[in-house]
């Protein structure tokens, strides 16, 4: 078994995703949120772009002008941060970014989005009544299937019982 190494930027803890943070296999994830938020950086306090992630564990990732363009094409060229929600992203870490003068490591998202594996809904599955409650109420079926995988049969049974 081979032993984690640890990277040095460790040592400087960070309230943020950083290169540290990110193996050489990168990190794919669905964006939550984005917020424009204060922030501790190594200029002092800035106003950012702030990605929080689906996922609970991973930190809030500071979007520079290079990822933030990348989110925006992402969200269809949606300019307001509220609607860039639930966006896949895969980020890897670029070992030629320029900060300044220097050129550093820096993250940078990848311009083409992670596919993820959506859950079957079946009705012997717990989201099943959820996903009826949800129809009942102001859900549609198209927000289901974003979220699911939902088979010709199974998307009849669900819409029988909606109409029961």
């Amino acid at each position: 078994m081979t032993q984690e190494k640890t990277h040095w930027k460790k040592a400087f803890k960070s309230d943020y995703l950083s290169s540290s943070d990110v193996d050489s296999k990168g990190l794919n994830l669905i964006i939550e949120k984005v917020l424009y938020k204060e922030c501790m950086t190594q200029s002092g306090k800035v106003y950012c772009n702030v990605a929080f992630f689906k996922d609970g564990k991973t930190k809030p990732m500071i979007l520079n002008v290079t990822n933030s363009k990348m989110v925006k094409k992402f969200a269809n060229n949606k300019t307001h941060l509220e609607d860039w929600v639930n966006i896949p992203i895969s980020v890897y870490v670029d070992s030629n970014v320029r900060f300044g003068k220097e050129t550093t490591e820096g993250l940078r998202i990848r311009p083409v989005q992670p596919k993820f594996s959506k859950p079957e809904l079946k009705p012997d599955t717990q989201q099943w009544k959820s996903a009826v409650d949800f129809l009942k109420g102001s859900g549609s079926i198209s927000q289901i299937k974003a979220k699911y995988n939902l088979s010709q049969e199974n998307e009849k049974k669900i819409q029988d019982e909606i109409t029961v």
